[in-house]
This record gives C-alpha cells, structure tokens and sequence, in this order.
C-alpha cells in the first residue's frame, strides 16, 4: 500500500522525539490543571473526538477542558508510540470526580500531529466509557 502525500509524514529521529515530549508534557499539564498551556499545544482548527462527544476548534477545546471537564487526578502513561505524525497513548487515570469520589479508568489517546507541531485531531476511548468521568 502506498500513501498519498508520503513526504509528508517522514519524520525525522528529532521530531519523535519531540512528539514525545509534547505528548509527556500534555499529561503533565492536565495533571497540574495547567489549561491555558494544554490548550497552546492545540491547532486553532483541532478536532477532539471523546467516547460519544466530539470537539471542534480551538474555542470548544476551551470550553471543554475550561467548563465541562470535571475530574482531576493523575494520568499514568503505560505505553507511549510514535508513528509518524501518530502518537497512540495508553494508560490509566487514578483521581476524582466532579462529585469527589475516587475514578480509576484505563483509556487509550491518539493524537496526530500538523507541520507546526500542534495537535490537530485526538480521540480518546474511555474503558468505562464517557459517563463515567463526568459524575
């Protein structure tokens, strides 16, 4: 099988190792509530596709993570892969709910990456599935 616009996804050592980076430093950011700063990892027309919700551009991302996302808590990074302009994350999150009660889920993440290094479309599968995280 070939892909169209092949050029385009032959990353260098160099940037997987920075999509590492930035895909460890997202986790960081949300675990500190840092916001502002997950959002700037964000292309302004990035797409977020969470279980049964979806995300589109960078004022819903806002809202989202600002207004309607209630838990906090620890990610724990299980594995971690870099495919091109692919990143593919699971692991677990241990924390609270909107209502104080304890939340442990296991997700998976895939994040895909633009020319400029910013975020440009994510999915997230929750284990237990949205509902679960926003109580």
């Amino acid at each position: 099988m070939k892909l169209q616009n092949q050029s385009v996804y032959k990353y260098s050592k160099e940037s997987t190792i920075s999509l590492h980076s930035i895909i460890l430093n997202y986790y960081q950011l949300i675990d500190e509530q840092k916001i502002d700063e997950v959002l700037n990892l964000f292309s302004e027309t990035a797409y977020y596709a969470r279980c049964e919700e979806v995300f589109s551009g960078i004022k819903a991302l806002e809202n989202f993570y600002k207004n309607e996302r209630k838990i906090t808590g620890h990610h724990e990074i299980k594995n971690l892969w870099i495919i091109g302009r692919t990143a593919i994350v699971e692991g677990i999150f241990r924390g609270k709910g909107a209502d104080g009660k304890p939340k442990k889920v296991s997700f998976a993440d895939f994040f895909i990456f633009n020319d400029e290094g910013k975020v440009q479309n994510r999915r997230t599968y929750l284990m237990l599935g949205g509902s679960y995280v926003k109580a």
